[in-house]
């Protein structure tokens, strides 16, 4: 298995695992109410617009040459990194604080 393909199955798997986090976010946005329900879904948005944005770089990934596909990889990075960074704070601010409250 290339290096590349081991990133990117990796990487995949990442995002099917982010993508049931924010499907449970989205489960629990129905009883929130108020300016946390406003607060939780403009966060939903925001990680699936980051969501988006990997998915597409992801794609350019897979598509480059073999050759080019270190430098196609330095955009899906960042872009990857600032999804990463919306999760982490969105689960810290919802899921953990849903599961202090229990």
């Amino acid at each position: 298995m290339s290096k590349r393909h081991e990133y990117l199955e990796k990487l995949k798997a990442q995002l099917e695992e982010w993508e049931y986090d924010i499907d449970r976010l989205e489960a629990r946005l129905e009883d929130a109410q108020g300016e946390a329900k406003v607060k939780m879904d403009k966060t939903i948005k925001d990680l699936k617009a980051k969501q988006k944005d990997v998915q597409v770089k992801l794609k350019k990934v897979e598509e480059a040459a073999e050759d080019a596909w270190q430098d196609v990889k330095d955009g899906l990075e960042l872009a990857w990194d600032s999804l990463k960074l919306g999760f982490l704070a969105a689960k810290s601010e919802f899921i953990e604080k849903s599961k202090q409250k229990k």
